[in-house]
């Protein structure tokens, strides 16, 4: 699970970067990162949904982050 992870965090950067350097998007984008994923390095990921679904701790954790760009 922890290589899915870091692939998702990889991902989600490179779309994000993409995104925003093509504006390539219809829709609202979510942005959000949490601070604790990672060994508390922080990670990020891509959101349609402005509400947090922390994908790294899952029901553990779920609302944990925060959005931190939002385009479109």
């Amino acid at each position: 699970m922890s290589a899915q992870r870091e692939s998702l965090e990889l991902l989600s950067e490179a779309t994000f970067s993409l995104t925003k350097a093509f504006g390539a998007t219809d829709q609202k984008l979510y942005y959000q990162h949490c601070p604790m994923a990672n060994n508390n390095q922080g990670a990020y990921w891509l959101s349609a949904n402005q509400e947090i679904r922390n994908p790294y701790f899952g029901e553990q954790m779920l609302k944990c982050g925060g959005t931190e760009e939002v385009l479109n």
